[in-house]
């Protein structure tokens, strides 16, 4: 079984540009066979993010999205990414003054993350496990 996830978002550069060079995650620009308006895709694993802008989503269905700007963006959700360098992607993030809330690390069970909020204010759970150390 696979997961579609799609997310509204405000810009397409500036999503994709924080995902591919900040967060050094693979990020694929994608126009479907019957959209006028491209969008990203994240993939990972049996699951895909895809990011589109909010007012493709309310133009293409408006009954179901005409709402999206009345509450913040992702309230509840987090979305957890698999790394293999934070401490590039903090370099990154550290370069572009994108501020993270925080960092934990469980040295017994080798996991180190890095909780951030992506432009559109999603929140982010960046997970690099090592050995246990």
């Amino acid at each position: 079984m696979s997961l579609i996830l799609t997310l509204a978002i405000d810009d397409l550069d500036r999503s994709e540009s924080f995902y591919r060079d900040v967060l050094d995650l693979p990020v694929q620009r994608f126009r479907p066979d019957d959209a006028a308006h491209e969008l990203l895709m994240l993939p990972q694993g049996d699951t895909t993010v895809l990011l589109r802008e909010a007012h493709v989503l309310e133009a293409r269905h408006p009954a179901a999205f005409q709402h999206l700007d009345r509450q913040n963006r992702g309230v509840g959700l987090s979305l957890d990414f698999q790394v293999t360098d934070l401490n590039l992607i903090r370099n990154n993030l550290h370069r572009r003054e994108h501020t993270c809330l925080y960092e934990s690390e469980d040295q017994e069970h080798g996991i180190h993350e890095l909780w951030l909020y992506d432009p559109d204010h999603y929140l982010l759970i960046l997970t690099q496990v090592t050995q246990p150390g």
